[in-house]
């Protein structure tokens, strides 16, 4: 599970989370999540969760269409695919 500090919406760039989800989470969700680092968005942690528990391709490939555009709403589009491109 996410870890974060009380009032503080911004994912941690050393967010933890548990072995468990992690285990269970596709490859490219756990890359998807670190593109999201500092990411002061209110949806950011739920979508980080819902990324790190997601075993289904399909719904990684809808996650990652929402993580995109989070990330335009953060950080503008050449920020946005910097960061997928750095990651992914």
């Amino acid at each position: 599970m996410l870890q974060q500090a009380p009032g503080n919406n911004a994912l941690p760039a050393d967010a933890m989370y548990s072995p468990a989800t992690s285990a269970q989470a596709l490859p490219n969700a756990q890359t998807l999540v670190e593109a999201m680092t500092g990411c002061c968005h209110p949806r950011a942690g739920r979508l980080a969760e819902r990324l790190l528990s997601c075993d289904q391709p399909e719904t990684l490939r809808q996650l990652q269409g929402d993580v995109l555009n989070l990330l335009v709403l953060s950080f503008g589009p050449a920020e946005a695919q910097r960061r997928l491109q750095a990651h992914l």
